[in-house]
């Protein structure tokens, strides 16, 4: 048997090789780390202002149902973290509108609504607008 001499091919890789493997590594697993912290700022972002919507959609909704809406604001809190000023007006048909606002039954009124948060340092805000159709008050 012959034992391989100095002149023998050695297999295996070098110092510098593992440290450029590792290097890449390393680089492609922060890359990885800083894809999906964004993922999940991106879903707090989205948690937050689904949560201001269905605030919204709520007061929204439950307006001019137990009490005939009036014109003007009003404003108020949703738990801790979000708060709302609502604007109440009455909308006028356009003229170009292929509605006649003479012959139209209702009254309409138009809700827009403006809901605030914080996260963190930042503040969000959020609008939302409708129409509410009311018959007129008869005098």
């Amino acid at each position: 048997m012959r034992c391989p001499g100095p002149t023998a091919m050695q297999s295996g890789f070098t110092l510098i090789e593992v440290v450029v493997a590792f290097s890449l590594l390393a680089v492609g697993l922060a890359a990885a780390m800083q894809i999906a912290i964004g993922s999940m700022r991106q879903a707090r972002s989205a948690e937050s202002y689904t949560e201001a919507a269905l605030y919204a959609q709520s007061l929204l909704d439950g307006l001019g149902v137990g009490e005939r809406l009036k014109e003007g604001g009003d404003s108020g809190r949703f738990g801790e973290h979000y708060a709302w000023e609502l604007e109440v007006t009455p909308y006028e048909v356009p003229s170009d509108s292929p509605i006649d606002p003479v012959t139209v039954p209702v009254q309409l009124y138009r809700l827009d609504l403006r809901v605030r948060w914080e996260r963190g340092r930042n503040e969000y805000e959020a609008q939302f607008s409708t129409l509410r159709a009311l018959t007129p008050e008869l005098q």
